[in-house]
């Protein structure tokens, strides 16, 4: 298990750290190109997108398996807790069927 945390928190600083940069670099050649700081963020921000779109599909799919895999670790549901849900709708089916028959047999004007 922990092996699986240190390869996640590996793969999750990476590819952060190449999203930072890949935003970064155009951010400042567009600003001293341009000198317009929110020109050069959204202009930054398209060529970014692109880029870690088109460079980071192994960091990002190693990220989307390691997210995967804790989530699944996660959703562990015991024994008893699926014996519990059995007994609980049990226990509302025969609830439910009870007030429908004593409605039945004695109607209200």
């Amino acid at each position: 298990m922990a092996g699986n945390r240190n390869s996640f928190a590996l793969a999750f600083a990476a590819y952060t750290a190449l999203r930072l940069l890949v935003f970064v670099v155009p951010l400042v050649v567009i600003y001293a190109l341009s000198g317009n700081p929110i020109l050069s963020a959204v202009i930054a921000a398209v060529i970014g997108f692109a880029l870690s779109m088109i460079l980071l599909v192994r960091q990002r799919s190693s990220m989307a398996t390691g997210l995967a895999e804790r989530s699944d670790s996660r959703r562990t549901i015991s024994d008893e807790a699926i014996e519990d849900e059995a007994v609980d709708e049990t226990t509302e089916d025969e609830a439910v069927d009870g007030q429908n028959d004593s409605a039945a047999a004695s109607p209200r004007p």
